[in-house]
């Protein structure tokens, strides 16, 4: 299944761009999705343990099951003030 991954903050700079697309296998998970990045960009490595991810514009936890066509963005913790 087809899969568009979002970049933001210094992970566009990794990726070296803002979207990558991903074929990925059915029932696959947030994890699933991490561990192709880093294949594909090692150096992410060095930040999956803060990393968060989205699908579709909500939240997702790392074990959930990613839909096709899905929109993943990943990004570091957002703060406000």
């Amino acid at each position: 299944m087809k899969t568009k991954v979002l970049f933001f903050a210094h992970l566009r700079e990794i990726a070296g761009s803002d979207e990558i697309f991903l074929e990925m296998d059915e029932g696959c998970k947030g994890e699933d999705i991490l561990d192709k990045l880093e294949e594909k960009y090692p150096e992410i490595s060095k930040h999956r343990h803060y990393l968060m991810l989205s699908m579709n514009g909500q939240y997702l936890n790392k074990e959930a099951e990613i839909i096709d066509q899905a929109e993943i963005a990943v990004f570091p913790p957002v703060s406000g003030g």
